[in-house]
């Protein structure tokens, strides 16, 4: 070999072992960021692996207590939590969360609580006629229990206008009760000697929860007698009509009705919507979600009415509160997550093995990838052997002709 096809041969060589190195290199940096990303991996298993729910006491099975998972209905449905327990949830200035249907019964009822339970379904008259199940008889109703339902009318109106100091009629001319639809409201009729009737609405004078109590029973007797509201006489389920309070067993889930829309009342309420529209026409009472792309101060990722995750994260971040019914207090009081009886944190089995699934393929993916690299590197390790065997071969012979040159001009 010539002694300038050496030196070209042994430059060539040189590059290629630059190169390998190079490559080498490379690939160990990879090797080494696999490492990094096979520990961050451990560290979120490991972590993951602790992932807890929260869950609720929703009865027995046996002596066996019985959980389910955390959520909005959950919490705030009738009947859903072991012992009859009420809850309701709040947002950190005390106003209470509630569903669309409860905040437009509310609001298309203005706060009118009969209204309110008449959007629900219930009415609080505890009867099961009405005027036009009167049986007349020569100008006399016969039937007993149409009597006794005008009865308790009267009895109603009796015991509210007491309370407030109002009377109508006199010792000689008596006072009986009406409703008018056009004016949706109970009207007092009073009769004079000539047989003339004056009517009179029947509004609100109070200033005591006792007042208003009363008023509303007498208004809503009134109202589904008089009114021949549609009631569900045989509280038969299915059947059309108002559930009354004549049947006990409605008691309890009204007096549940009952119970929120007192706090409605008295500390304000906001429900998520996603009609932009209620949002932008009444923003204290409607919040957006976030599914209409609607960008805002009270966008939220998803709404906690219907996503339990949301509504677990915003009960653990402190942005929803929960307080539950006393019925010693007569009122909501708070409680928490931590120290509420009926509430516990377990470990969340599903999610962990979601996690424990990511992880082995994510695992797999990386000893796929570390076994590619150590393949390549064994690859150029036996490259750059050869490579520099060839190197110091064609350097020798580079050197023994430099050597024979000397020696022969010497």
């Amino acid at each position: 070999m010539g002694m300038a096809a050496s030196q070209a041969r042994l430059l060539s060589i040189t590059a290629r072992l630059t190169d390998n190195e190079n490559a080498g290199q490379s690939l160990s940096f990879a090797k080494i960021s696999l490492a990094n990303q096979t520990e961050q991996l451990n560290a979120d298993y490991n972590e993951a692996l602790n992932a807890t729910k929260l869950t609720v006491l929703t009865g027995f099975n046996g002596s066996e207590e019985v959980y389910e998972d955390i959520n909005y209905n959950l919490m705030t449905s009738y009947g859903k939590i072991a012992g009859g327990l009420q809850y309701c949830v709040t947002d950190t200035k005390g106003k209470v969360l509630v569903s669309q249907e409860y905040a437009e019964a509310f609001l298309n009822g203005n706060g009118d609580y009969n209204k309110f339970m008449e959007a629900l379904g219930y009415t609080i008259a505890d009867i099961t006629v009405t005027e036009a199940n009167e049986t007349v008889t020569d100008g006399v109703d016969t039937n007993e229990a149409t009597l006794n339902a005008v009865k308790k009318i009267h009895e109603a109106w009796d015991k509210y206008l007491t309370s407030v100091g109002l009377h109508y009629g006199d010792d000689e001319h008596s006072v009986d009760y009406d409703w008018s639809n056009a004016s949706e409201c109970a009207v007092a009729v009073v009769e004079d000697d000539a047989g003339n009737e004056t009517k009179t609405p029947l509004t609100y004078e109070g200033t005591t929860q006792e007042q208003r109590e009363l008023y509303d029973y007498a208004v809503a007797l009134t109202q589904v007698y008089y009114g021949n509201v549609n009631i569900n006489t045989t509280n038969t389920a299915g059947a059309a009509g108002l559930k009354t309070a004549a049947f006990s067993e409605n008691v309890p889930e009204m007096d549940f009705l009952k119970n929120i829309f007192n706090k409605m009342s008295s500390s304000g309420f906001f429900t998520y919507t996603t009609d932009a529209t209620k949002v932008q026409n009444d923003p204290e009472h409607y919040k957006i979600d976030s599914s209409t792309n609607v960008v805002g101060e009270n966008q939220v990722n998803t709404s906690p009415l219907t996503d339990s995750n949301t509504f677990e994260q915003y009960l653990r971040e402190g942005k929803l509160l929960l307080e539950r019914f006393s019925s010693t207090e007569g009122d909501f009081v708070s409680t928490s997550i931590s120290d509420d009886s009926c509430i516990q944190e377990v470990e969340d089995e599903r999610a962990i093995a979601i996690v424990e699934r990511e992880y082995e393929q994510n695992m797999t993916r990386l000893e796929n990838e570390d076994n590619k690299i150590d393949l390549q590197l064994k690859k150029l390790d036996t490259e750059h052997t050869a490579l520099q065997t060839e190197y110091d071969s064609v350097k020798n012979v580079i050197d023994k002709n430099i050597e024979k040159s000397f020696n022969m001009f010497s």
